[in-house]
């Protein structure tokens, strides 16, 4: 797929810069020269072995920057640019896989060995790349001087400089710098709207060699590419050659212009709802509980997380303190730990999502010096439709001396 795209770009390239300016002169177009600038900026996205766009979840990157380059015809430009982008990637939901800290990675946890499932990892992107393209204005073989639309294709190489950062529960692992060399192209549909302005609406792929760029062993998947959408605009200096004509030209009135409406982005869907009252626990409030007959101590606290996240603020993070000191005071005590999400996604995906936050709390217990033996298996409960609200629902429950379900 990715060679039969750059052959067709390369092939419409070189048919567009070999049409003799003969042909051009007879028809009457306009061919103009001159130098112009732009900026141009969307969404960026990654696919390696991690990507942008899963089964499950897409993350929009960012991207933006400037070129400039020197129009030989209507037909035909050279054009220098430069881009930088931040994105995030994630794993496929077919990707069972465990990283080790070293970069090795199996198909379970290794003893004495540091690491992450690929599913609890977060590959962080940030890159530049350095350009050079040839545009080609394929519609200009088609329409007169005049028409303002324009539809370019564009072949590109270009030099790109990656940086990965790994993120997982309650840590961070930033990877060298790595250099790429960049094959791929442009799509574009422009519109003139001003006399030397010019609006594009553009696609874009970049095939980066060497290593991958999201710093995962690759297994199965091959590509390694950089994907971008966006808008461009741009501002020519040069003025426009009149086509020769053995007689006046006729009179036409000027077309007005038409200015473009700006275009507005979707302001992000942000979950305004407070954060949910919890009353603050003290070690020996824990610890008068734990004294009573009942194994379910009514008095831990519940741990609350974000929407469709894994992950603890670290308010959340210190409720935690309390317990571990509860556990340290009493040796012969063990937990349960039990995670639910909102009615927000498929049930299959809320049941991993509750597996994940229950194990972000043991995890982060056995940090503070607990002993896993004493924390029982993690159960996922999925969804719990008998909340009050979706942010209380979206929780951790901790249970002393007992399991309320059979682990998942």
């Amino acid at each position: 797929m990715k060679q039969s795209t750059l052959s067709l770009l390369l092939l419409l390239s070189l048919m567009g810069s070999v049409v003799p300016p003969a042909r051009a002169q007879v028809a009457g177009r306009d061919y103009g020269r001159g130098w112009y600038v732009g900026l141009h900026g969307g969404a960026s996205f990654g696919q390696a072995t991690f990507r942008s766009i899963t089964e499950s979840t897409t993350h929009v990157g960012a991207q933006g920057g400037v070129f400039g380059g020197y129009r030989l015809s209507r037909l035909f430009s050279v054009e220098a640019l430069a881009t930088t982008g931040i994105q995030t990637q994630t794993s496929l939901d077919c990707d069972p896989l465990w990283l080790a800290a070293d970069g090795a990675f199996t198909f379970a946890p290794v003893l004495g060995k540091q690491g992450s499932y690929y599913r609890d990892l977060e590959a962080r992107t940030r890159w530049m790349r350095l350009g050079l393209q040839a545009n080609v204005d394929v519609l200009s073989l088609l329409t007169p001087p005049a028409c303002r639309w324009s539809v370019t294709l564009s072949p590109q190489v270009s030099a790109v400089t990656t940086r990965t950062s790994h993120l997982a529960t309650g840590c961070e692992h930033a990877f060298s710098r790595q250099w790429h060399l960049g094959l791929g192209g442009q799509a574009a549909v422009g519109c003139r709207v001003a006399r030397s302005m010019v609006l594009q609406l553009y696609g874009g792929l970049t095939c980066l060699t060497g290593d991958r760029f999201d710093n995962i062993p690759r297994y199965h998947h091959r590509s390694n590419l950089i994907y971008e959408a966006g808008l461009g605009l741009s501002y020519s200096f040069g003025k426009k050659v009149a086509p020769v004509a053995d007689v006046p030209a006729a009179v036409t009135e000027p077309v007005p212009v038409v200015e473009p409406e700006p275009v507005v982005e979707p302001e992000p869907v942000v979950d305004e709802q407070p954060d949910a009252f919890v009353e603050e626990l003290r070690p020996e409030d824990v610890t008068a509980s734990v004294a009573e007959a009942e194994p379910a101590v009514v008095g831990l606290p519940v741990v609350y997380f974000a929407h469709d996240s894994s992950r603890l603020t670290q308010r959340e993070a210190d409720k935690l303190d309390a317990v571990a000191e509860m556990l340290k005071a009493h040796p012969d005590v063990s937990l349960g730990i039990y995670g639910h999400a909102s009615n927000s996604g498929s049930d299959a995906y809320n049941l991993r999502l509750t597996l994940r936050r229950a194990n972000t709390v043991k995890m982060l217990l056995m940090r503070r010096g607990i002993a896993g033996a004493r924390l029982h298996p993690v159960v996922g409960r999925g969804i719990d439709r008998s909340a009050p609200t979706g942010r209380e629902a979206r929780r951790v429950e901790l249970i002393v001396n007992g399991q309320q379900g059979s682990p998942q």
